[in-house]
């Protein structure tokens, strides 16, 4: 019965982790697509050009933070 119970704690923080790295890669997306709409009209404007390296740069890292917690999700569940 032990296991059991462990086993399905388990499977619920896995859940719960997975879950959270869906959420990670979705903000990714979004400040992505957010970047993308800066230079959308007016990718030619210095100004739009510069605000989209900006929040293209943030995206990249949110993404970059999904990746690293996917990999490590990854691991986790090949012990």
């Amino acid at each position: 019965m032990t296991d059991r119970k462990t086993k399905s704690h388990q499977v619920t923080a896995l859940d719960h982790d997975i879950a959270a790295n869906i959420e990670l890669f979705r903000e990714a997306d979004r400040l992505d697509e957010a970047a993308y709409q800066i230079i959308q009209y007016d990718g030619a404007n210095a100004e739009a050009l510069a605000q989209f390296t900006e929040a293209k740069a943030l995206a990249d890292a949110k993404r970059a933070v999904a990746q690293k917690d996917w990999e490590r999700i990854k691991r986790m569940t090949k012990i």
